[in-house]
């Protein structure tokens, strides 16, 4: 990732604590590394988002959505034609809230208090209906619990690189050897780099990556056979089997814990 992301200012100058946000992506859309002054609650409705920051990596689809706190560097891509629906926060409201990015629940009370904040202006009545719904977002927000499903993102260019492209293409067959020549290294260096600095060894990197990958899938309704191969699996039990080595249970079940 470049080492000066770009400021952008969606709604940092917002007048208020709470501003909402709605926007669409098509399929295939990159957004390069940025920040923002504003914490941010990154949901979508439809389609599925790839964030990305120095340190992780996180699959968000619509029934999750990511924390980021404010000033975090980060860069996104789009699976599918987006509209996503952004919560900033400012900086002094965020106390309570985390300081690392979290992939979290959207469950039903915080998705209407999204759209019932996009129907508000940026100015709202602090003491009237806008104000009570900003308080809400700010409540439930105070409440969120971080679902896990992140990948650590390696450090050094050789590995980012293969990192990156199995990000985008997790079903990629190549063996270790093949993604040693492609990020420009020896098997047995990436094979270190690995380890060092994601905790992971490669395939055990790949399998979290590609667990992760397929859990987003079928939150979008995608049927478990479909999902499998396109993780790089070539039966659904084989994809069961990785998810459970990987989370400890089958790929409904943690779904349904969503």
């Amino acid at each position: 990732m470049p080492a000066s992301p770009e400021y952008r200012n969606n709604r940092d100058d917002a007048p208020r604590p709470v501003a909402a946000m709605a926007r669409a992506y098509p399929d295939g859309e990159e957004i390069p590394l940025h920040i923002h002054k504003r914490g941010q609650l990154i949901h979508a409705v439809a389609g599925t988002m790839r964030v990305q920051t120095a340190d992780a990596a996180w699959i968000v689809p619509p029934a999750l959505a990511l924390w980021m706190p404010p000033a975090c560097p980060h860069g996104m891509a789009m699976r599918g034609r987006l509209e996503m629906r952004t919560v900033y926060i400012d900086p002094g409201a965020c106390e309570n809230l985390p300081k690392s990015p979290i992939l979290v629940e959207i469950g039903g009370l915080l998705r209407e208090l999204i759209l019932a904040a996009l129907e508000e202006p940026l100015d709202y009545d602090e003491s009237g209906r806008g104000g009570l719904v900003a308080h809400l977002i700010l409540a439930e927000l105070a409440r969120m619990q971080d679902r896990k499903l992140s990948v650590p993102m390696p450090s050094d260019a050789r590995a980012l690189r293969v990192a990156r492209a199995l990000l985008a293409r997790p079903d990629t067959p190549f063996g270790l050897d093949r993604w040693a020549e492609f990020g420009g290294a020896s098997r047995r260096t990436l094979a270190r780099l690995f380890r060092a600095e994601t905790g992971f060894s490669f395939h055990e990197w790949r399998a979290r990556l590609r667990a992760i990958d397929g859990l987003a899938r079928l939150s979008s309704g995608e049927p478990v056979g479909a999902v499998a191969a396109s993780v790089g699996y070539a039966s659904p039990s084989a994809f069961t089997a990785m998810v459970r080595r990987n989370f400890g249970g089958p790929p409904r079940r943690l779904m349904r814990a969503q």
